[in-house]
């Protein structure tokens, strides 16, 4: 919960409650507690995020949520910023667990045993329910701040046509790293032989260290750091691990990718170039699928 109104949520989503509301005019003769809610939910999201609150609100009748939508990432960070210094945060609000320490030193969130505890609070059995490392992401020095809301896993993608094309077998996906370089160099092609790439083997999502893509490039490239045994952070947290060997391998295979497909010449987002088959491979999550079907 944010204090005096704002939220904090975590991990690739999670979300805290809050305490009090944002103060929002209510319709005459409507004596509901309205809960004002930030939120990131795209088009293909929104309509369970919308059946989930119509569900809330008839088992809870006296509550009214007010759902908005924010841009995720650094747009949303700064908007809370703001909202807070301001004393017009939202009640709730969701945010990449990467932010959760901000929200704490600023004193600007609640510990989630304000809410938790007690008889109207959540049971030992309710929080063995929850994946433990989605619980674990909205800890920050070992206080529960946050609760998840929504966790959500990558997978390799790819296109089975796209592989035929070039003669692998549309149902061997790459195995292992060299599989994977191997196969992004066989499907980049210039399909009409004027010098130009016109389908690119894999994305190698390589952006800015600020901006609202670093975490969707760091997301990405924590799986790779794992493969090679290596971690991002010690278990206290207190150190960071990944410049190590396992580190410096998993950079260098993207390093490699990347030239290998001349990859700086690519231009369209990773969900674009898939959907328009300017893309055989890519590293997503479950949100895109309905755009890809």
């Amino acid at each position: 919960m944010i204090k005096k109104s704002l939220a904090a949520t975590l991990v690739w989503l999670i979300l805290s409650a809050l305490a009090a509301g944002c103060g929002e005019k209510q319709p005459a003769g409507d004596a509901r507690v309205v809960i004002t809610f930030w939120h990131s939910f795209v088009a293909n999201t929104i309509p369970s995020l919308n059946a989930l609150i119509q569900k809330f609100e008839s088992e809870h009748p006296g509550i009214r949520i007010h759902a908005q939508y924010v841009p995720t990432g650094d747009a949303l960070v700064h908007k809370l910023v703001t909202a807070v210094q301001s004393k017009t945060a939202p009640d709730i609000s969701w945010i990449h667990a990467d932010f959760l320490d901000k929200l704490v030193q600023a004193d600007a969130i609640f510990p989630m045993d304000d809410f938790t505890n007690g008889p109207d609070g959540l049971t030992r059995e309710d929080f063995e329910d929850i994946f433990p490392a989605s619980l674990e992401a909205g800890k920050w020095k070992g206080i529960l701040y946050a609760l998840p809301m929504e966790a959500t896993s990558l997978a390799l993608l790819y296109n089975k046509n796209l592989f035929k094309k070039v003669g692998i077998h549309p149902d061997h996906p790459p195995q292992t790293w060299d599989d994977l370089r191997n196969y992004a160099k066989k499907l980049t092609v210039d399909s009409n032989g004027d010098g130009t790439v016109d389908q690119y083997g894999f994305f190698v999502p390589v952006f800015p260290a600020s901006g609202e893509l670093n975490i969707w490039m760091n997301l990405q490239w924590a799986p790779f750091l794992w493969q090679a045994g290596g971690e991002e952070f010690n278990d206290d947290q207190t150190k960071v691990l990944f410049n190590s060997p396992a580190g410096v391998a998993a950079l260098t295979l993207w390093k490699k990718i990347y030239e290998d497909l001349d990859f700086s010449r690519f231009s369209l987002s990773h969900d674009m170039g898939f959907a328009s088959q300017k893309l055989a491979m890519i590293l997503d999550g479950p949100w895109n699928l309905p755009r890809y079907r």
